[in-house]
């Protein structure tokens, strides 16, 4: 007998996932994409069609995106999908990466690149296994990487990628401090003055 307090399964969850609305009626089944798309249901961010983010994009968890992005994306170890609407002009690193919009810019995944019939994808790919649907549009190109060597191989020099070129690098210590530290010496020399002063006439 069900327990009337355990949570009711959610009907919607298929349409509520983000390959919902991406294949057409008349699509084969991709049985990796399904799975894929019921575990990013269950945990992931979505960008929405009238959000426009430029700067480096950096996740811990799934992610969606409708709306545009510049610069550089990093999600590495989770999977990222590029919906219809969303448009992404930088280069991005995630485990898995699933394209129906438009992509500018180099891709590296850990898994599978998926480039759909209404992705425009204009780049180099990198990826153990690179899947491109009839009618997606793909300039650029292709590097199936074989054994794990050449994957870490590929991970170092995608690296020098991954950087956007408006933000300092992350090895570079912030000038803040410093010049805090210098205000503070400067009130610590006026009030040595200003002692000497008083000393003096007295």
């Amino acid at each position: 007998m069900a327990n009337p307090l355990d949570p009711k399964p959610d009907a919607n969850l298929d349409s509520n996932s983000f390959l919902s609305g991406m294949n057409d009626s008349g699509a084969t089944e991709r049985p990796f994409a399904d799975k894929l798309g019921a575990s990013m249901a269950k945990d992931r961010s979505v960008i929405g069609k009238n959000i426009k983010f430029r700067g480096e994009l950096i996740g811990t968890e799934d992610l969606h995106i409708e709306g545009t992005i510049e610069g550089t994306v990093i999600m590495e170890g989770h999977d990222l999908s590029i919906g219809r609407e969303g448009e992404i002009n930088a280069n991005i690193h995630a485990q898995n990466i699933v394209i129906n919009g438009t992509l500018t810019g180099d891709a590296l995944a850990d898994e599978l690149i998926e480039i759909r019939n209404t992705a425009v994808v204009k780049g180099n790919l990198i990826a153990p296994r690179i899947q491109l649907d009839d009618g997606g549009k793909f300039r650029g190109s292709m590097d199936m990487v074989d054994t794990d060597d050449e994957m870490k191989a590929r991970h170092s020099e995608f690296k020098e990628k991954l950087v956007h070129p408006n933000l300092p690098p992350k090895d570079e210590v912030p000038s803040r401090p410093a010049a805090a530290k210098k205000s503070f010496a400067s009130k610590e020399t006026a009030k040595e003055q200003a002692k000497e002063a008083e000393l003096a006439d007295s």
